[in-house]
């Protein structure tokens, strides 16, 4: 394993484009706000915590909606840009753990198949929300057909042994570093919060909830996604829950 994987990742070639992508980035924002603002109503008092944050531009857009935004990443690179770009006075960004019971919200979009430790930091999580706070929690499935990093069909199925020389043939990558979990397993893994669940809320009304670029509404897609998803809910390629400590 390679640990130095965690500590550049915005500066991987995959993940250049993306990371840096400022329309595409605040589209992703507005998705994840429009599903905070649906269930909280009012933000404007909140603090708001972006685990994983990278190179902020997500965070930015929060801090428009929020009282006090902190991002924190372990990505010196990522963190040094957002630094340099946004400048916010209720907003910073930050390399170190946070005071437990700090905040409102916190935001964890795609970041569980990334950490060493899932469970550390799911925890970590639940430490630094307020009694009564939410996590808005987006998990990619084990079982989604193409690997959403890399682009492979079936990747995440495979022991990893197997992913690495699937993943080093075809991508020319030496490790697999991603760990994704089953739609059972990510219910165990946030067991100790209350999930509302906003998955099937979103395929429904994607204008509602920013998410027309991947679905338009009264398409046959739509229809079909629909179908699919609330039948074969345990193959839907990404969960979008929030979580509640209780």
């Amino acid at each position: 394993m390679e640990d130095s994987y965690q500590y550049n990742y915005s500066d991987l070639s995959e993940n250049i484009e993306s990371m840096f992508d400022k329309n595409k980035r605040y589209h992703k924002a507005m998705k994840t706000i429009s599903i905070l603002k649906d269930n909280l109503h009012e933000t404007k008092d909140l603090n708001l915590l972006d685990v994983g944050c990278s190179t902020g531009i997500m965070t930015n857009e929060y801090a428009k909606f929020f009282n006090k935004v902190v991002g924190i990443d372990i990505d010196e690179k990522a963190i040094d840009y957002a630094k340099d770009n946004f400048n916010k006075k209720n907003l910073s960004f930050e390399r170190i753990a946070i005071e437990k019971n700090s905040f409102d919200v916190i935001t964890c979009s795609h970041l569980y198949e990334h950490v060493p430790n899932d469970t550390v930091l799911i925890k970590e999580i639940y430490n630094l929300l307020k009694p009564g706070g939410i996590c808005y929690f987006a998990a990619g499935n084990k079982f989604q057909f193409f690997e959403p990093h890399y682009k492979l069909l079936f990747l995440s199925y495979f022991p990893k042994s197997i992913s690495n020389i699937y993943l080093r043939l075809f991508r020319g990558e030496k490790f697999y570093y991603e760990n994704h979990k089953s739609y059972k397993n990510l219910k165990k893994l946030v067991s100790n919060f209350t999930i509302i669940d906003y998955t099937l809320k979103v395929i429904k009304d994607p204008e509602k909830f920013y998410a027309e670029d991947m679905l338009k509404k009264n398409t046959l897609k739509y229809y079909f996604i629909n179908f699919f998803a609330r039948i074969f809910y345990f193959l839907v390629p990404t969960y979008i829950w929030l979580l509640k400590k209780t």
